[in-house]
Formats: structure tokens, sequence, C-alpha cells
């Protein structure tokens, strides 16, 4: 699975990166919302791992952006994030993601979050 990780806390980052990799997984990591755009649109990506509050562009704003953009649209947006509020699930799965898992996560497993959220389009 290509995966595209949106987290700018680096010990974060470092760590679901690491887990991901361990777990068969091909990851490129950005620090914020604008490089989620970026990299979303430069090659091709199974699911993006988002974090919501990231800078430039926050996570919500940039999902919703991955989604209306016909060269992204379909690509599925998986939220990971500190933000657990009810309102705030509920927006992100308003603006399209595929799923919310709430930090702190499990990273042992992580994937199989991932594929649960995915079902028959994990890869």
């Amino acid at each position: 699975m290509r995966v595209l990780l949106a987290e700018d806390e680096p010990d974060i980052q470092l760590i679901t990166r690491l887990a991901l990799e361990d777990a068969g997984c091909s990851v490129v990591a950005v620090s914020d919302g604008q490089a989620v755009l970026e990299s979303a649109q430069a090659e091709p990506f199974d699911v993006v791992l988002l974090d919501v509050m990231m800078p430039r562009i926050d996570g919500f704003t940039a999902c919703a952006r991955l989604h209306a953009n016909p060269q992204t649209r379909d690509l599925p947006v998986i939220f990971l994030t500190a933000k657990s509020q009810e309102l705030e699930v509920e927006r992100g799965l308003a603006i399209g993601a595929r799923g919310y898992i709430v930090k702190p996560f499990d990273v042992f497993s992580l994937v199989d979050r991932i594929t649960d959220i995915l079902g028959d389009r994990a890869v």
C-alpha cells in the first residue's frame, strides 16, 4: 500500500512512518496541507493519512480540496488526528474522509485499522 502521511509533529510522523513501513507500506511523509495537495497530484497513492492541525493549509481544507480536484477526488482520505470532538469527526466525514482515527492510536494495529476502513480498496 502506498501511503501519503501528513503529520507536522516530527516524533509522531516518525513513529507512524516506521509502523507503516514495518507493515510493508511505502510511505511519503509531508508536514503541511499544501504539501499534501502537491504530492497527491505528483504521484499516485492508495490512501492519505491526514492530520487536521497543520501549517499552511489545515487537514479539513486539504481534504476538501483533494475531493474537489478531478485528479485526486477518488483518493481515500483517513484523518489521523487528536481532534476527537463529535462535530470534528462529523465534519471530516462530511467533506469526504473515508475514516477517522483518533490520536493517540495503537501503532501496532494501524495498518489493520486502515485496511478495515478502506475495505476492498486496501492494497
